[in-house]
């Protein structure tokens, strides 16, 4: 089965806790984590994380109301 992906962003922190806190914003809010987690290296190294909102999950939503960051 092919989903569609509606949306897809990237939440970014420095912190994981604080990551964690974005992500289950997000998935109270419909969307879903994409995949795993990931770090992009540098002097202060961010942590990511995929975030999609699939055609299904949005039935009844007005996703152009949102504004996710």
């Amino acid at each position: 089965m092919n989903r569609k992906i509606l949306e897809y962003f990237t939440a970014v922190d420095t912190d994981i806790k604080e990551l964690d806190k974005q992500v289950d914003s997000f998935v109270k809010d419909g969307y879903q984590p994409y995949g795993i987690p990931y770090v992009v290296p540098g002097e202060k190294p961010q942590i990511c994380q995929a975030i999609v909102m699939f055609e299904e999950d949005s039935a009844g939503m007005n996703l152009s109301a949102q504004n996710p960051l």
